[in-house]
């Protein structure tokens, strides 16, 4: 879960040259922050909301942006489950584990699109058990490029890694 940390402001007391005492600034109430759930959702039609919140952020991640053939630049964020499945090699990744690939334009700075891998299930021999997602853009109104399971132009990539995971890139 994100750790939030809020900043109050103080206002020292104190005396003006004339002996009256100065008053405090009045201290803006903290309203209550919905914290963003960790977790990737399952519903396709969750996950645009899920990524613009940033949730994914907290997980484990490469240290940076780096340039890919297939999508200009990335940086991947593993959840914990798949991130420990990962360093302690198993063949077949638990259920529950997840991976967000942030998509860069050529110039690795703009920020241009998701891509989200969550395991629902077995993974089954066409990576069925798989749920896809990618999306250009990063705003609300960012459209959907893929968003099921078993989806092939995901898997015709993916088939080569360890149950449908890659190793991770340099960076």
């Amino acid at each position: 879960m994100r750790r939030l940390a809020l900043s109050l402001g103080i206002a020292a007391l104190g005396c003006d040259g004339a002996g009256a005492e100065a008053v405090p600034a009045p201290v803006a109430a903290a309203q209550p922050v919905e914290p963003v759930p960790a977790a990737a959702p399952a519903d396709p039609a969750a996950i645009g909301g899920w990524l613009r919140a940033s949730g994914y952020r907290d997980w484990p991640a490469q240290s940076r942006v780096h340039a890919t053939s297939e999508h200009g630049g990335a940086r991947v964020f593993f959840n914990e489950t798949l991130a420990a499945s990962m360093r302690a090699g198993t063949g077949e990744h638990p259920i529950g584990s997840a991976a967000v690939r942030e998509l860069y334009e050529g110039d690795l700075v703009t920020l241009r699109g998701f891509a989200v891998m969550l395991k629902l299930r077995a993974s089954g021999p066409g990576g069925e058990g798989w749920l896809w997602y990618e999306q250009f853009g990063t705003d609300a109104g960012a459209k959907r490029l893929v968003a099921g399971t078993g989806e092939r132009g995901c898997v015709g990539c993916h088939d080569a890694g360890i149950d449908f995971v890659h190793p991770p890139e340099p960076g």
